[in-house]
């Protein structure tokens, strides 16, 4: 087994410039400080065998290597773009905001095992959602172009916006269930998504700091390169679309949903009597090293005052019932445990039977399959 690379620099610098702009409206401040240290990265690169064919961001539908359930609970750089006869109705998955890669590794194989054909759609999870939203089409007209006929949607979180974009815009959907040169959309499946946005939007560096070190430890090389994949997906504009009244999210909020297409949402809220432990932030021995008292206790009030309104630990749940929907189901977990066991998140949630969120999802799109008369 390879020995784990020594990171201590990266990760420092990293924490330091993530948590000293977190109070801050800007767009990705970190970044900026990053900059300014980029020699240091540069040392760093030197002791590494670098090769910028590596650690691309995944951008495209990709279905699993095999057609198994073991193949579909595998992280996304295991699984395939989508080419050759590609069967004509797909379940597709379309992830949110600084996603690490496993938010599907329990829902895809219980698609699998229940009969459904199952693809991914990946994409720079920085950028903004209107480009990803474009990709999303792009990668689209080319399943039809190959044989996909219909889909089904999951999305979670910021993945819903982006399939909301997508559904509504003029160059794609233009409000209808299904266009000329597109699959015909048959469900939409919003999965904990901040149609209103979320407070957590400008402590979005720490985000970003977890998926890319949980990208590293979930590594089999722990190869330190992916962490460096920051450069690479996007410029944390995604954050300030997510900003509560940003452009973006007042422009979606403007569009209808399209008619006669359902829209099932599922949504988390953690009980309000339960105590948000945030004694750890001012415990922190690295934190203290890295921060002062006024930035400790900055970021301490920034954690407090967003946990104390958020329905499942990042998303209010006034802002994933915003886009209102007669099948709505909601769960006392976070936002990653609707659908994902062990999540990493600042607020946890558990509930006994797993995901509370998975059976939902099969409930109805196995309806859909039997209502439509096919397998």
């Amino acid at each position: 087994m390879p020995s784990r690379p020594r990171i201590p620099g990266i990760l420092a610098l990293t924490l330091a410039a993530s948590f000293s702009g977190a109070q801050t409206q800007e767009v990705s401040p970190w970044r900026r400080a990053l900059d300014r240290y980029e020699h240091r990265l540069d040392d760093l690169l030197d002791d590494l065998t670098w090769s910028e064919t590596q650690h691309k961001s995944l951008v495209g539908i990709f279905v699993p290597a095999v057609p198994t359930p073991d193949a579909a609970a595998a992280l996304p750089d295991a699984w395939i773009p989508l080419t050759g006869a590609p069967p004509q109705r797909l379940v597709l998955l379309v992830h949110g905001l600084d996603e690490p890669g496993d938010i599907w590794c329990d829902l895809a194989p219980e698609l699998m095992r229940s009969g459904f054909s199952v693809a991914r759609f990946e994409y720079p999870n920085d950028q903004r959602v209107h480009t990803s939203a474009e990709e999303l089409l792009e990668h689209l007209r080319s399943a039809r172009a190959a044989g996909v006929d219909e889909i089904s949607i999951v999305a979670h979180s910021m993945g819903g916006l982006v399939t909301l974009d997508a559904l509504t815009r003029d160059d794609g959907y233009a409000g209808a269930p299904g266009a000329p040169g597109l699959p015909r959309v048959r469900r939409v499946i919003a999965v904990g998504t901040p149609w209103e946005g979320s407070p957590l939007a400008r402590l979005r560096a720490a985000a970003e700091i977890r998926e890319q070190v949980q990208r590293w430890l979930m590594s089999k090389s722990w190869d330190v390169r992916p962490i460096l994949d920051y450069r690479r997906d996007g410029m944390g504009e995604a954050g300030a679309d997510l900003e509560p009244g940003s452009p973006l999210l007042t422009e979606l909020h403007q569009r209808p949903w399209p008619e006669g297409l359902p829209l099932t949402i599922i949504a988390g809220q953690i009980a309000a009597a339960q105590e948000i432990d945030l004694a750890w932030v001012r415990d922190s021995k690295l934190l203290r090293q890295l921060l002062d008292d006024d930035q400790i206790d900055a970021l301490s009030k920034d954690l407090a005052e967003a946990a104390s309104i958020l329905g499942d630990g990042a998303v209010p749940i006034d802002s994933a019932l915003a886009r209102r929907s007669p099948d709505t189901s909601i769960f006392g977990v976070n936002h990653r445990a609707l659908i994902r066991r062990s999540p990493i998140d600042f607020v946890t949630g558990s509930e006994a039977g797993g995901p509370p969120g998975i059976p939902v999802i099969l409930e109805r799109l196995g309806a859909d399959r039997d209502s439509a008369g096919a397998p």
